[in-house]
Parts: structure tokens; sequence; C-alpha cells
């Protein structure tokens, strides 16, 4: 199972940086730090009457070995402090086994939204057994979207939200999941992995992709490129924030936990809170 960083080459970093003198406070981690994020992102085909539509976004939880319940209570009750209309869950519930599956969906099932909260799956709830995650999500009520959509019926007008498997498991067959959305239609896109927006830009969809996967680097000094040998894969073009994908509009949360070294060097855990915006409001 590959890791987003190596422990030997991160010991090797840290023992260059001391040899050079580098102060403590750059060793600080930035674990515990969490912040909310928020952005304003203008969605195709949103109506206006639906502008100003609050997604927030937790991704990247891996509760166990070293992100804690209490780290995920505290992105919960971040989360529900915004008081959003709907909740999007971007995958990797878990990282090495299911065993935290049940308490994870048992934290997650804390979470309010008058529209709901949905997920899709990250590459390491896949390698640790999707079939159990998945239940634990659904016997908590939050229905996982694995190659599909739901409309998301509010007062004020539609939203399409889909949600694509791990590119690790296989590649995202886009015209499968919106065999039923019509490009005129307002579309949130839930994608694990975010080099996968390529792909989909490619297929000509205009919408929004949020994703995770990266952890924002998890260790990022200076403000330089993450100090690692190896990062994780289909996460390489597109680190952390917001970006424009050829038609498709991209966000990639720094996500909650870790992995492969307990710590957080440079890009703190995130809650997103993302407004979406009108189009037809934009231009006025």
């Amino acid at each position: 199972m590959p890791e987003l960083y190596s422990r030997r080459s991160i010991l090797r970093k840290f023992t260059a940086l001391a040899a050079c003198g580098a102060p403590s406070a750059a060793m600080a981690s930035d674990n515990k730090r969490l912040l909310i994020e928020r952005v304003e992102i203008t969605v195709p085909g949103l109506p206006p009457a639906m502008d100003g539509f609050r997604i927030a976004q937790l991704s990247d939880l891996h509760l166990e070995p070293f992100t804690t319940v209490d780290d995920i209570l505290q992105s919960v009750h971040a989360c529900n402090s915004l008081k959003p209309d709907m909740v999007a869950l971007t995958g990797d519930f878990v990282t090495n086994n299911t065993r935290a599956a049940p308490v994870v969906a048992e934290l997650l099932a804390q979470l309010e939204a008058p529209y709901g909260v949905y997920a899709s799956l990250g590459n390491h709830d896949f390698w640790s057994g999707a079939p159990e995650v998945v239940k634990a999500l659904n016997e908590h009520k939050i229905p996982v979207l694995r190659n599909e959509t739901r409309r998301i019926r509010t007062d004020h007008g539609t939203l399409w939200l889909g949600g694509l498997d791990s590119v690790y498991v296989n590649k995202p067959d886009v015209r499968k999941t919106l065999q039923d959305w019509k490009q005129t239609q307002p579309l949130v896109l839930m994608m694990h992995e975010p080099d996968a927006a390529d792909v989909i830009a490619a297929a000509g969809v205009k919408a929004l992709q949020i994703s995770g996967h990266t952890h924002g680097g998890q260790l990022v000094f200076r403000g330089k490129a993450p100090m690692t040998l190896r990062r994780a894969r289909h996460g390489k073009k597109y680190l952390a924030g917001q970006y424009q994908v050829g038609s498709l509009q991209l966000y990639v949360n720094r996500g909650i936990g870790c992995v492969g070294v307990p710590m957080r060097i440079g890009c703190p855990p995130e809650v997103t809170e993302l407004t979406l915006r009108s189009p037809e409001l934009a231009r006025a």
C-alpha cells in the first residue's frame, strides 16, 4: 500500500534541517491548528435564487492511527458552527483497516445540514475495505455516492451532486455517472483525487469538482514544495486551494488527518465553507 510520505525519507529531511541549524519553530506541528477556509465559487447553471447556497467540505479524516476522536469531533463542531446547507465528505475515512469505520461514521452522524450529508470514497477506503466503510456510513444515514448523481432539491431550485469512485480503483466513468445530468444544470462533483480533474474537464464538463487526497502536502517547509521523496499519485498537479481546469472549477481541501508520519507542517487541517454563486448575478 503506497504511503503519502516515507518515514525514512522524512527522518532524513529532519536530520538535514537540524544540521543546517533550522529553527525549532519550523518543526512545530500544525496538527491541532484547524482552520476554516471560506471560498466563493461561481457554478455554471446555478439559478440566481440559489446564489449563496453553502456546502461544508470535510476530507481525509483518517481515523487511526494518528487522527483521534477528538480531532474529528473538533472538525464536526467547526462544520456545524457554519450552519451549512449541505455537507460533502470527500473520502479517506479510515487508513489501514476498517476497524475505525463504525466510530468515524458515528462521529460524522453529528453533522447537521438541512439538505443532507453525502460522501464519496477515497483510495484508503478501498484499500481497507469499501463495503465496510459504506455500510458504516449508510447505517448513520450518510449516503455514499459511487459513480452516481443525486438531485438536491431546495425551495429555491435544484443542485446536482455527483460522486465518483477513487481512480485507484478504476478510471472515472464520467459518462455513466452523469448520464442523467444536463450541461445546463448546476453540478458539484465529489472526487477524492484532484488530478482526475484533467479527465473530467477533457469530457467538457462545466461544474465544480471538490477533492482532497493531497493533505495539502502535509509537510511544507517555508512555503516551498512538500519535502518528500514520494507524493501521492493522482495528487501531484493540484495540491491545495482553488484551480481552473479547462471548463471545470476545482477546489482541493487539505483534509484533517495524517498518513505516513503523525504531523503536519505548513498546511494545517481544514474545514471548507464553499459558497456557490450564480453566474447570472456575477454578470449583472
